[in-house]
């Protein structure tokens, strides 16, 4: 079972990934004004930043339960 904290990173890294391919219909969409498309652009690159520190933290817990598992399995 895994601790919440991991849960909660992938949950959110799952949010986030869904979320992101919205933003190209939503620049499409405001064809007409250049500060939307501006607006959907900064959106979409800071989600994307913020996906790749949660997957990379995510990683980190995923290998250090992993870890923690395999000695877990040697010792019994």
């Amino acid at each position: 079972m895994l601790p919440n904290s991991t849960y909660n990173l992938m949950e959110t890294a799952s949010v986030v990934s869904k979320g992101l391919y919205r933003y190209d219909q939503f620049h499409k969409d405001a064809k007409d004004c250049q500060q939307c498309q501006h607006i959907w652009q900064m959106m979409k690159q800071h989600d994307e930043e913020q996906l790749s520190r949660i997957v990379q933290h995510m990683k980190q817990h995923l290998d250090r339960e992993m870890a923690g598992g395999a000695r877990g399995a040697t010792a019994a």
